[in-house]
């Protein structure tokens, strides 16, 4: 719910940041139970608790102390059901459910490229990546980026978007080889 709460549905946020959140609602449950220390988070049951909702495929992401870069977690598609399922129990601004100016934008971009209505031939990863105005051979960030316009579109539920993630991506079997994060969770 912590990571819900801070814009989890849409954007990578911090283990840090989740677990201050938890912390900040229930000082009791995640706090150290030494009086001197009852008001600093005990980040213990806190990371146990990340890693625990990964495994039951509520969260995608990792925990790393050491480059914050790498830290981050997002919520999955049924991790984003539960939430909202529950999101009565907590005050989440509209801001963090909404889509952006510039993440509706990025939407209607991929939607209207002209790659996607190419007559008589197939659609490649070359196709893609010059959708994505990205270079093919970095395929980690083609893989973020399609996951990140992926749930741009559950969000806002884009059904065109989504029609065109299904038809053009999912369904080429070749890029299974170069996608292996959007196949995995989407």
């Amino acid at each position: 719910m912590a990571c819900y709460a801070l814009g989890g549905s849409k954007n990578s946020i911090h283990s840090e940041d989740i677990m201050n959140k938890a912390f900040q609602w229930n000082k009791e449950k995640f706090g150290w139970r030494k009086q001197t220390y009852k008001n600093y988070p005990n980040t213990l049951p806190l990371s146990q608790g990340l890693f625990k909702a990964r495994k039951y495929g509520l969260l995608k992401g990792t925990y790393d102390q050491q480059f914050l870069s790498k830290d981050g977690w997002t919520l999955t598609d049924k991790g984003l059901e539960k939430a909202e399922s529950l999101s009565s129990l907590v005050n989440v601004k509209t801001s963090k459910k909404t889509l952006s100016q510039f993440q509706r934008k990025v939407l209607s971009e991929f939607k209207k490229h002209k790659n996607f209505e190419l007559k008589g031939k197939d659609f490649t990863i070359y196709h893609l990546a010059d959708v994505l105005n990205i270079s093919v051979n970095n395929l980690p960030l083609l893989n973020s980026t399609i996951i990140k316009i992926y749930r741009w579109a559950k969000i806002s539920d884009d059904q065109k978007v989504l029609d065109l993630i299904d038809k053009k991506i999912k369904k080429q079997k070749s890029f299974k080889k170069y996608l292996k994060e959007v196949f995995t969770e989407i």
